[in-house]
C-alpha cells in the first residue's frame, strides 16, 4: 500500500467557526447549564458549546429562550401547548435552511412526539400532515410569514387565530417564539454550526410530556 492510499487518521469535526470554549473557561453558571444537560441527555450539544463563547450573551438568551420553547408555569400564553412551541422552532429552522436546528428541532420534535416518522414529515411539508390540528396548520402559516414576509401579516391573520381560541398573550407568546428562533437559527448559521453526532440514529420512540423540564437548568434546543 502506498503512502497516497494508506488510511488516514480521522480528522476531528469542527463544530463552530468561532472559538470553541472548554469547561474551565465558561463561567460556573453556564458550567452548570453543561452539566444539567450531559445529565438529562446523555450529552452536551454543539449549540450551548459554540454559544457560550461570551457567557453574558449565553446567560441572556438562555434565560429569554428556555422558557419561551419550554413554557413556563409562570409566564402568559400558556395556551400554547409544548407540541406547538417544538413544531414552531421545528418549522421554522426549515425554513431558514438552518442545518443544525433543523437537525436538532426535528430530533426534538419526534422524541416529544414518539413519532420520528410524524416529525420529519412536518418538517418536509406541513400541509401534507393531516394528523396536525386546523390550528397548528394556522400557527405554522404565521411563523413561516413571520419569518419570510413579516410585512405581509394582517389583521385578518392575527384574527384568524382568535377564532380557534388563541389569546392575544398567546398570540404574543407565538410571535415571540418565532423571532427567538429566527435568530437563534441565523447565530447557528453564521457559526457554521456541526450537527451533533448523537440526534442521528437515535430512536424517536421515548414519549414526552407537556410540561417544562425537571431541570430548569437544562437545555436541548436552541
Amino acid at each position: 500500500m502506498t503512502a497516497s492510499t494508506q488510511a488516514r487518521p480521522q480528522e476531528s469535526t469542527r463544530i463552530s467557526r468561532l472559538h470553541v470554549p472548554t469547561d474551565d473557561e465558561v463561567s460556573p453558571e453556564t458550567k452548570a447549564v453543561f452539566d444539567a444537560t450531559r445529565k438529562q441527555s446523555g450529552f452536551l450539544p454543539n449549540w450551548l458549546r459554540g454559544f457560550a463563547l461570551d457567557d453574558g450573551h449565553f446567560e441572556r438568551l438562555n434565560a429569554y429562550l428556555f422558557p419561551l420553547l419550554q413554557g413556563s408555569a409562570d409566564a402568559p400564553g400558556q395556551g400554547i401547548t409544548r407540541r406547538e412551541r417544538e413544531i414552531l422552532a421545528t418549522v421554522v429552522s426549515v425554513r431558514n435552511g438552518c442545518s443544525y436546528c433543523h437537525a436538532l428541532h426535528v430530533h426534538e420534535l419526534g422524541a416529544f412526539l414518539g413519532d420520528g416518522w410524524l416529525a420529519h414529515r412536518v418538517a418536509l411539508d406541513h400541509r401534507e400532515v393531516t394528523e396536525l390540528s386546523e390550528r397548528e396548520h394556522a400557527l405554522i402559516e404565521l411563523a413561516l410569514e413571520l419569518t419570510d414576509r413579516p410585512r405581509d401579516i394582517e389583521a385578518d391573520t392575527i384574527e384568524g387565530l382568535r377564532g380557534f381560541g388563541l389569546t392575544d398573550e398567546d398570540i404574543y407568546e407565538v410571535v415571540q417564539i418565532v423571532a427567538a428562533i429566527n435568530a437563534t437559527n441565523r447565530i447557528s448559521l453564521a457559526l457554521g454550526l456541526t450537527p451533533d453526532r448523537e440526534i442521528f440514529g437515535a430512536a424517536h420512540d421515548t414519549p414526552a410530556h407537556d410540561t417544562p423540564a425537571d431541570d430548569a437548568t437544562a437545555a436541548v434546543h436552541p
